[in-house]
């Protein structure tokens, strides 16, 4: 079986820890067949290849354990989504894992591979948050309301966005290291206010009213310690005509939404590069969502 699980954007705005958006591009492929034992190649970015600190492994071994099945797997993983950028490259490797052991088996249920995926996330970036597995494998825009039982809301966007990649590494567990236990009352009753606003536009098709309200006051604050370069280079996007400017996940990737994407992604990179920061941005439609493929 074969895989294409896609890179998303977590977050996505104010929507922390529960919305998600799937981009087309970059994706992670998995390939598997049966095996009596486990055994993983990598190809591309660098990952670990012991199948025990391995997303895609521990997370296809999960799903096999949580079925009950002996046996286990022969996996190809070429990583094309770069570790610890905020694309959800451990999200994307560990759906790819558990869906493409779902897929031989003849697994459908998604509660049951987004479970197993979560294994992987887990154990690569600390915590088992949903809002990157779950916009890998349903596509789309998604709206995380609940893990047990699974309950996802998704809308059927259909938008172009930039988004800029520095080349420094943010580790999700050191981004959600930072946040703090509470937050004052007037940020958690914005936020309420920008995520509400936000799905109300983005099903409208408003995306200039979209990007708009990418403001957060939950994690991005506490984040920007561990990014001094943040403001000049959102700001270098705004002057250059976007509708608004977030980060992707808990970075250091960051994504704007505008007309002229190849000139605020122009913008952002030249921000960074003045801040001694290689960088580079592509433009990508929102995906729609993981494939699977007998190969």
């Amino acid at each position: 079986m074969k895989v294409s699980a896609p890179a998303t954007i977590a977050n996505f705005g104010p929507g922390f820890d529960v919305f998600g958006l799937c981009l087309e591009k970059p994706f992670d492929v998995i390939r598997v067949k049966e095996s009596n034992d486990v055994e993983i190649t990598v190809k591309g970015f660098k990952v670990p290849v012991n199948p025990e600190k391995n997303a895609a492994s521990i997370a296809a071994t999960a799903l096999l354990r949580m079925l009950g099945v002996e046996g286990g797997f022969k996996m190809k993983l070429e990583k094309g989504i770069r570790p610890k950028s905020g694309l959800g490259s451990s999200g994307a490797s560990s759906l790819g894992g558990a869906l493409a052991i779902a897929k031989l088996l003849g697994v459908e249920s998604r509660e049951l591979i987004i479970k197993a995926a979560l294994e992987g996330e887990k154990a690569v970036s600390g915590s088992p948050h949903g809002d990157n597995v779950v916009p890998s494998l349903f596509g789309g825009f998604t709206i995380l309301t609940s893990l047990s039982p699974l309950k996802v809301f998704r809308i059927d966007a259909d938008f172009k966005l930039v988004v800029v990649l520095p080349d420094v590494e943010i580790s999700t567990k050191k981004a959600r290291d930072v946040l703090p236990e509470a937050v004052p009352l007037g940020d958690a009753v914005r936020n309420i206010a920008l995520a509400s606003s936000l799905v109300s536009a983005l099903k409208e098709g408003d995306i200039e009213s979209v990007g708009k309200l990418l403001d957060d006051r939950l994690a991005v604050p506490y984040r920007r310690a561990l990014m001094p370069w943040f403001e000049k280079v959102r700001k270098a996007a705004i002057e250059s005509g976007a509708y608004g400017v977030s980060l992707s996940g808990s970075g250091p990737a960051m994504f704007a939404l505008g007309e002229n994407l190849r000139d605020i992604g122009k913008a952002m990179k030249d921000a960074f590069e003045e801040e001694g920061i290689r960088a580079e941005f592509f433009i990508a439609n929102v995906g729609r969502g993981a494939n699977a493929e007998v190969y």
